[in-house]
This record gives C-alpha cells, structure tokens and sequence, in this order.
C-alpha cells in the first residue's frame, strides 16, 4: 500500500474510533443509579370533625340452601333393591317406608338391642359392629 493511501485509512478509522470511544464515554457519564428525591406523598385527609363519619352498612350474605331432610333418592348411593324406600339426609341412608329398616351400600341395617345387617330386607340377620354402621344411624340408639 502506498503511503498516502495508509494515511487516509489511519483518519477514517481514527476518526470512527475518536466518534466510538466518546460515544462509550457519554453513555457511561449518566449514573442510573443515583437516587431520585423522593415524590412526597398527600397526606390522608381525616374526616373533619363537623362532618358526620358514613359507615357503610354490614353486608348480609343469605344462608346456605338447606338440603330437604328426605328425599326420594341419593345421587352417590343406590337405592335398596328388594324394598320401597326414600333417602334420609339426617341419617345419611335410605329408610325402608313401614319398616324400622336402614339401607346403604348393599346393606340392610336394624335395630334390635344392637345394630345387624343383611343384604335382603328378610334377612337372614347378622350382627354388626357399631363402627361398621353408617354414621348417622350409630346416633339413634
């Protein structure tokens, strides 16, 4: 390369490197991290003492749907299949209509100075452990 040629290439990339070295420097100069005064915040107004304080009402939420105490079915247990009968909330099973007889889950239950159970309304009758027994007829006796 001749001599003159290198001195025009050495002032354009003196110069771009002048334009990139102080364009570095000038982004740096800022401190992004210099604290900010704090904004100052409008005090609450309290209310005056002349004016009279509003209170909102309470709110009233209305109570739960109340499931009826009996119904005609249960949609979780199957009806008793030997037997007409209706599904008692309180008690959690179904009661045989004009019989002390329970049923739930496959199962007849009774009450005859301890709880027994079997899988027809006629039985043959078996005893049963309390623990074994729905919980809402281990309530009754």
């Amino acid at each position: 390369m001749e001599p003159e040629s290198l001195q025009r290439t050495g002032r354009v990339f003196g110069r771009t490197g002048l334009l990139v070295a102080a364009l570095l420097i000038g982004a740096c100069a800022g401190n992004p991290y210099e604290a900010q005064p704090p904004v100052p915040q409008p005090s609450p107004r309290l209310p005056d003492a002349r004016e009279p304080a509003v209170v909102p009402p309470p709110v009233s939420t209305p109570p739960a749907p109340q499931r009826p105490a009996t119904q005609r079915s249960h949609p979780r247990y199957a009806p008793p299949p030997h037997a007409a009968a209706h599904w008692d909330n309180r008690l959690s099973v179904y009661v045989v209509e004009g019989r002390d007889l329970y049923y739930r889950e496959r199962l007849y239950y009774r009450w005859d100075g301890g709880w027994y159970c079997a899988g027809r309304p006629d039985g043959p009758w078996e005893p049963v452990a309390a623990p074994s027994v729905p919980t809402g007829l281990r309530g009754l006796h």
